[in-house]
Formats: structure tokens, sequence, C-alpha cells
């Protein structure tokens, strides 16, 4: 396939060089592992199944895949982000995928998109939607200038978010201005009863947003909490704010034309059901478990829109994490891993893909044996060897920096009945099937954190 950077000033090497290698070198061709004791079935199995980071290898393995999840283990493992970076772009190359979408807010990446089709700087854009773990990374920077790039391109890579959050600053007032639009251009009888409407949604939804804000500051400046109290939202702002979104919603549904309505209706959930997490967090311990899959429901409707509607047709790549991306449910508290519904469980949004998306779907876990990890701008923190026996320490055994384990296919061959393995975070669980969270595993040697971009 034709490069797709071959006319641009930037060459294919420079855009991609991420930490010292450039995508060429992390994709070279495959080597032979060592022989593992002939008692040993299970690393014999992974012996046989996995190879070096090798693009035909993964091309192989995704096949016909119309939607790939990249996960990560944190939001704060830097060489994970640089491998998903190189991915991303091995897929809109060679695989046709030209849509990617972010755990980051549905809404915000809108001004994303825009600042990447127009004449902002690449990081700039990118820090007007996506959630600064990525967009303020060293290791994700290279995507943004790839991203920019490719829009001089036949084939851009286009940039979408699923998250119900509102994840950067000055996207209220971009809604606002947008939804404000959208209702002006609507019949009058329809727009008499939107307008009004639409100003409950921006002012209810300000309250439970601004009073997030206000516990930040006070977190950061003890004091006087006399602004930050009056800002207290009740339970009438969500009550007042869910009537209004669903009313909105009803009429963009009857009453508007199709195409933006479609985004604004998906919009209105997701401020609906932020609200209400906004609302909840401060008793965050009794309502974790209704949050989470609040959100993570949500989101997958977003996504469900997003592949189906908005970009129908197209082939689309997740960037998440792994919590988000893997077929399986957490236990209450996040104490624990189960592939089944448990009675009181947190059900992905990777479930939802996974049931509506069957094998169209591919999801890619990442893990590591060792090394250290951080958000952007925060103090490192260890990661320790993965124990005797886990998938990560066997996978270490093979003596390669990263590898590529796939589990969909010769899985029915996989010896034993369960093994213990990074999911989805760095906790280790024992998981029966490990093809069932995920269809393959990119596994890091060392893992390093994520560093803040440098300057210049």
């Amino acid at each position: 396939m034709t490069n797709l950077l071959s006319n641009r000033v930037l060459t294919r090497r420079s855009v991609l060089k991420v930490s010292g290698s450039c995508l060429g070198a992390a994709l070279a061709p495959g080597f032979g592992w060592g022989q593992s004791s002939d008692g040993d079935a299970l690393q014999r199995w992974i012996e046989r199944n996995a190879v070096s980071i090798n693009a035909e290898r993964l091309i192989e393995a995704i096949g016909d895949a119309r939607i790939v999840m990249l996960g990560e283990p944190s939001h704060g493992a830097g060489t994970a982000f640089a491998a998903k970076v190189r991915l991303v772009q091995l897929l809109h190359e060679r695989l046709g995928f030209d849509v990617l979408v972010w755990e980051s807010g549905l809404i915000d990446l809108e001004r994303t998109e825009a600042g990447l089709r127009g004449e902002v700087d690449p990081v700039e854009s990118a820090q007007r939607g996506i959630f600064k773990i990525w967009s303020a990374s060293e290791e994700c920077r290279p995507l943004f200038v790839y991203a920019k790039a490719s829009h001089a391109s036949s084939r851009p890579l286009t940039m979408a978010g699923f998250d119900m959050q509102v994840t950067a600053p000055g996207t209220l007032d971009y809604f606002g201005a947008e939804l404000r639009a959208f209702t002006g251009t609507l019949k009058p009888t329809i727009r008499r009863q939107a307008e009004p409407l639409a100003e409950d949604v921006l002012n209810h939804f300000a309250r439970l947003f601004r009073y997030t804000d206000a516990l930040a500051t006070k977190a950061a400046e003890p004091g006087d909490q006399t602004a930050h109290d009056a800002l207290r939202p009740m339970a009438e702002d969500l009550d007042r704010l869910n009537d209004a979104a669903g009313a909105l919603e009803r009429l963009f549904e009857s009453g508007a034309p199709p195409g933006r309505a479609g985004f604004m209706i998906r919009a209105l959930a997701s401020l609906a059901g932020y609200g209400a997490n906004l609302l909840e967090g401060e008793n965050a311990a009794q309502y974790a478990l209704t949050m989470e899959n609040r959100r993570d429901r949500i989101n997958a409707d977003n996504l469900r829109w997003l592949i189906e509607t908005a970009y129908e047709g197209r082939k689309i790549i997740v960037w998440a994490h792994n919590a988000h991306v893997m077929n399986a449910w957490y236990g209450r508290g996040f104490d624990s891993v189960s592939l089944q519904p448990p009675a009181e469980g947190m059900k992905t949004t990777g479930v939802w893909l996974t049931s509506w998306y069957g094998d169209a779907l591919y999801k890619i876990g990442f893990t590591a044996w060792e090394g250290s990890d951080g958000l952007v701008g925060a103090p490192p923190t260890q990661v320790p060897a993965a124990p005797p026996g886990s998938l990560e320490e066997r996978l270490h055994r093979l003596g390669a920096p990263e590898v590529f384990l796939p589990l969909r296919g010769d899985i029915a061959s996989f010896p034993g009945a369960s093994v213990s393995m990074r999911i989805p975070k760095y906790k280790v669980e024992t998981v029966a099937n490990p093809a069932k969270p995920f269809d393959a595993i990119y596994f890091i040697d060392t893992m390093k954190p994520a560093t803040l971009i440098r300057a210049g």
C-alpha cells in the first residue's frame, strides 16, 4: 500500500520515532524462542504461539476485524503508549483503519479533530479534548503529529471520543454554543420547545460540574469554603437535568433532521449520566458499583453509535484502559475479575461490545513483567516482577523486550484449565480461559512511565 506520508515534508521515520526506536525497528521480523522443559506443556504452548513484534503476524492475527481495541494496564504506562502509537500507524497504513476513538469525552474530541483539520498545533489540538494523561505524554506526541499530517492525505486519521465525561477545559462553553446553534436550526414549533430545555440542560449540568471543580480547589487551597458550599448541587439539579435532557432527546428523535441530531442525543445522554456520577461522587464508596456500570454502559452506547452511525462502514481503533477493553466483569470494589457475571459486578465496555460485534471486534490487552509506571508529571511507582508461573513471567522467559501472544483461534490447544495473569491492571488474577477477556496479549518486559512532553 502507498505510504500516506510519502508526499509530506515529515518522513515516516521522523514522524513516528518513539523513545529512540521507530516503527521499522519495533516491527522487526520475529525470532525463535529457546526450548522449555519437556514437562512444561504451558510453556511449550506459549513458545509455539508467541511471536516477536512483527507487522505481518499482527496483521494476520487481526484479520477481518473491523474494530480493534487497544488496552493498557494503567494510565501511566509509557512504554505501552509508545507501542500503541506504532500499532495505530500500522492499522492505519496497512489495514485501512481510519478512525481512532479515545477514552475521552465524546463532546471534547470534536474540538481536537477540528484543531487537527485546521491550523492548530497537534499537541494543542489533542489537549483540547483528550485527557492529559495522554495528550501531555511525550510517548503519545508522535501520534498527534502523525494524525495532523494525515489530514493532508486522501485518507486522514480521524479522531473521536466515546467517554460520557467532560475531559478538557472549555468544553462546556463549546457545547453550549453548539447546542444553541443546533436548536436554532429546528422548525419553529420544535425550536420553541427545545430552546428552554437546552438552557435547563446547560444550567443544571453546570452546577453539578462546577461543584467538582470546587472540590478540587478545596483540596488544594484549604480555607474559607463559603463559595464552595454555595455551589453544592442538590438532587433537584440532577432531576432537572434528566428531565430536560430526556425531553430534548425525544424532540431530536422525532423532529430533527438526521445527522447532527444523533450526536446531540448521545451528548445529552452522556451529560445526564456524567451528572449522576458527579452527584454521587462524594459518596463514591457507596455508589462505586452504580457509577462504574453507568459509565461503561453509556460509553458502550456511545461507541455503538460511532461504529454503526457516525462512522458506518469505516474501520475503528479504540484507545482505552484494559479495564474497559476486557471481556470480563469486575467484582464489587475492583477486588476481583470474573469471566461470568457476578451477583454484584461491574460490566465493562468490552463485555457490551463483544456481545454486539463478536469476531468483528479484536481486543488487545497490554501487560508487563516488571518496571515502573506513573502518570505524566507524577513520581513513578515500581511495578514488581510478576510471580513465578504467571503468564507474564513465562513470557519473560522468552528474553524479548516485547512479545505478541495471539489467543484467538489456537486457544483450543491451550493446556490446563486456568492461568494467573495481570488483569486488567498489575494485580495478578487467576483466569480460567485467557482467550475470553482478550483476543491477544501485547507483553512488555520492562515498563517505563509516561513522561511529560518536552518543550520545543
